[in-house]
Formats: C-alpha cells, sequence, structure tokens
C-alpha cells in the first residue's frame, strides 16, 4: 500500500499526481519500491467505504467514505485542487491498472488547515463532498474512532489494525483493494506510526484507511495514510479524531457528533 511521501508529494498538484510519473528529487519516474507488503486481495464486497480517488479515469490514492456523501482522505491527495468537478470517487474492488469510471463526483474538497509539516504532526487530512450519496447500507458506514474509552483500547503500542487501500503491490500490480495486518509502533496526539517488517502501505494507498476491532467485535476507522519511507517500512497515518470536529463543521455533513465536538472546545478564558 502508500508509499514515502518523504519527496516532496505533499506539495504536489493534483494534475501532477494523477499523471502517473512522480518524481523524488531526481528528475527521473518513479523509482522507489512499489509494493502493498505483505497483503492479501480483499474478498469482494469488504471495506466496501473503502474507496479510490480518481481523475481522468485513474485511481491515484485512497479515500474512506464515513457518512453517504462525505470522504476522508489525505491532504496532500488533494491540495492544489481548484476545481472539485475534476475529482471524483470509485466505489468498488478495484480494476488491476487503475483504470475505473468513478460513479460520484466531488462538490467540494477541503484540507485541514492545520496541514504542515510540523515536527508535532502533519495534521494529513482531508474531505470530500460528494453530488450524491454512496449507494451502500447504512450498516456499511464505520463509526470514525472517538469515543475515549474506545480510544484506549485498540490505539495503544503493540495493538494490531488492519489497513487496506488500491495502491501498489509486491507483485507489480496496482488498482485493486488489498489488505493487510500491522501494528502500531508509535501513538502521538494527532499520527499513528503503523506497519514494518514488510506489513506496510505504499504509493496510491496515501488517504487510505487504518481499522481498529474492539473487544465486542464492532469495527471503527481512525487513520488516515500520511507517508513514511520506503514501503515495508511502516508509515505515519494522521487521527481522524484530531480533525474530525473540523471536518464536521466545514463540510456541513452531520456525523452526529454535536456533543463531542462541543466537549472538544477549549474552554473560554476566565
Amino acid at each position: 500500500m502508500k508509499k514515502a511521501w518523504n519527496c516532496q508529494v505533499a506539495s504536489l498538484s493534483l494534475s501532477i499526481l494523477t499523471a502517473g510519473l512522480v518524481s523524488c528529487g531526481t528528475g527521473s519516474p518513479l523509482a522507489s519500491q512499489t509494493k502493498i507488503y505483505g497483503g492479501t486481495k480483499s474478498k469482494l464486497g469488504d471495506w466496501s467505504t473503502t474507496v479510490g480517488l480518481a481523475s481522468y479515469g485513474r485511481i491515484f490514492c485512497t479515500g474512506t467514505a464515513i457518512h453517504p456523501q462525505l470522504v476522508i482522505t489525505a491532504a496532500h491527495c488533494v491540495q492544489g485542487t481548484s476545481n472539485p468537478s475534476r475529482l471524483s470517487v470509485y466505489v468498488g474492488d478495484g480494476v488491476e491498472g487503475g483504470q475505473v469510471e468513478a460513479q460520484y463526483l466531488a462538490v467540494k474538497v477541503a484540507f485541514s488547515p492545520k496541514y504542515s509539516r510540523s515536527p508535532t504532526g502533519w495534521n494529513d487530512t482531508a474531505y470530500i463532498v460528494l453530488e450524491k450519496p454512496i449507494d451502500l447500507p447504512a450498516s456499511a458506514f464505520i463509526p470514525a474512532l472517538t469515543d475515549a474509552d474506545e480510544i484506549a483500547e485498540v490505539l495503544q503500542e503493540g495493538d494490531a489494525s488492519l489497513i487496506v487501500g488500491f495502491g501498489s503491490r509486491d507483485d507489480g500490480g496496482f488498482g485493486v483493494k488489498f489488505e493487510t495486518d500491522v501494528v502500531i509502533t508509535k501513538v502521538s496526539d494527532n499520527e499513528i506510526f503503523l506497519g514494518s517488517n514488510g506489513k506496510d502501505s505504499c504509493q496510491g494507498d496515501s488517504g487510505g484507511p487504518a481499522f481498529a476491532r474492539l473487544k465486542n467485535g464492532d469495527w471503527r476507522v481512525y487513520g488516515v495514510v500520511s507517508r513514511g519511507g520506503a514501503c515495508g517500512t511502516g508509515g505515519i497515518y494522521g487521527r481522524i479524531d484530531a480533525n474530525i470536529c473540523w471536518v464536521q463543521e466545514d463540510s456541513g455533513i452531520d456525523l452526529g457528533l454535536a456533543e463531542y465536538c462541543k466537549n472538544q472546545e477549549p474552554e473560554a478564558p476566565l
């Protein structure tokens, strides 16, 4: 799945990302590893809210629908998008090569105002509002992880997670939904470090989800693929809870988090 946006990709425009030739400071086409390590093809219909971001008919990033009309992805995937109508969302199991007919047009795209290359975390999170609702049952949409007790249960070093995406794989393929289990290696206030030892995300998985399963069997989505080094060595994921209140307010989409977000507001000074 994902990789190595350690080469200025975060500042590239959407048109460059979709051209299929991303350089890492060498002036040559992408030469770093293009693999999804340790992964397996998702069963047909699994993780249906893991979607592909497409432009000119080709998947270039991954995202997660957390509401029928709202997709969470990485800021670096959409930064520079001046015309949302050029961006569309694909829902399905993918096509080898990533050439797809995306079904849902974007009408609004925005990335976190806190997005920057800060040493304390990038806040590499964005949202896409869709023209029409995704045709999936309500039960398909996995809630974002916001509950403090649930966070304590599943976001600790050594805990298991699952990552999903359409990105490049170790067999040379791209564009089909794959998944792999990974282990949390570090936790900060707005980012999670995941994967190592050959299990990781790679190019094209940026913006895709990290899922955690609670003890009661329920799933939560908590991470957004941001960046990393060589594929297979582990990556860094933005925490959705660090920006979810901004997403709800700025998008105008009710995510049912009014009470949660109210409690997140800093107290007014005395």
